[in-house]
């Protein structure tokens, strides 16, 4: 199966991507602080069906750093230029999990055309409290003096279940990989620029495409609660809770979240 990593000049940064497959357009947009191969499970399988793009976004993975503050308007505007370099003029089905979740308001709200429809994995729409600003701005703080290794393993109870960390440790050793290979510059850019990000609670009762909701059943971060009132908003949108998941369901449970997609995307692109 064709699978290339490619490199293209957007909106004044180098940023890489990885292109697989062929067909209608899958955007895969990975978690904060992680990078395209979260998305592998889902890359193998839907490559088959799909031309799936799944990119490092700016000051992730290999894709090039801004230091300061990145926001969640600047990254969707990055995935459009991406896009658009990259010649897809179908609209596409938009999958962002967490922080890729946040863009992808930003980018209904810009590029509304550019949308087929939306998947939406432990994400939430409202914006941060102040305490949560606070602790976003104390970690991008302890990033950039003391590296990445100082979150990386504190940060894995948070994101996967405590059977996935027993059962599968593999993943954990991936998620501290990716973790510790992210710059601290770019941690701390997009830390704040979640931190400042916009609440788009009121407005997503506006969109009008199709939408999937996918929830692990033990998210601490974005819970099943926030994440089916979201559904309840939506018109056009489904919900689906991942068992023995927590935050990183496509990583922890693929063959579930594989399948709702499949499903979503089997109704929906065929309509």
């Amino acid at each position: 199966m064709k699978r290339k990593l490619v490199e293209q000049n957007v909106n004044g940064i180098r940023m890489r991507a990885l292109i697989a497959g062929s067909g209608p357009p899958l955007l895969l947009v990975h978690g904060f602080p992680l990078n395209h191969q979260m998305w592998l499970p889902q890359i193998e399988h839907f490559q088959s069906s799909y031309t799936v793009i799944a990119p490092d976004l700016r000051g992730f993975g290999d894709s090039d750093i801004s230091p300061g503050i990145v926001t969640m308007e600047q990254h969707a505007r990055d995935l459009n230029a991406l896009l658009q370099d990259f010649k897809i003029e179908d609209p596409v089905s938009y999958c962002g999990l967490s922080m890729g979740g946040y863009i992808a308001w930003e980018f209904w709200k810009h590029f509304p055309d550019r949308l087929h429809a939306l998947i939406l994995c432990d994400t939430r729409a409202d914006a941060d409290l102040e305490e949560d600003v606070n602790n976003r701005l104390k970690m991008a703080d302890l990033v950039l003096r003391h590296g990445p290794e100082a979150i990386s393993t504190a940060m894995i109870p948070n994101l996967i279940s405590e059977s996935t960390q027993q059962n599968q440790p593999h993943i954990s050793e991936h998620l501290i990989s990716m973790i510790e290979a992210t710059d601290s510059e770019g941690i701390a850019a997009s830390q704040k620029g979640m931190a400042a990000r916009s609440d788009f609670s009121d407005l997503i009762k506006d969109i009008h495409i199709p939408t999937l909701f996918i929830v692990g059943k033990e998210d601490r971060l974005t819970p099943p609660a926030v994440m089916h009132q979201m559904s309840t908003q939506v018109p056009e949108s489904k919900y689906f809770e991942v068992s023995d998941a927590a935050h990183m369901a496509p990583m922890e449970a693929p063959d579930l979240v594989n399948q709702a997609i499949d499903d979503f995307l089997s109704t929906h692109l065929n309509s």
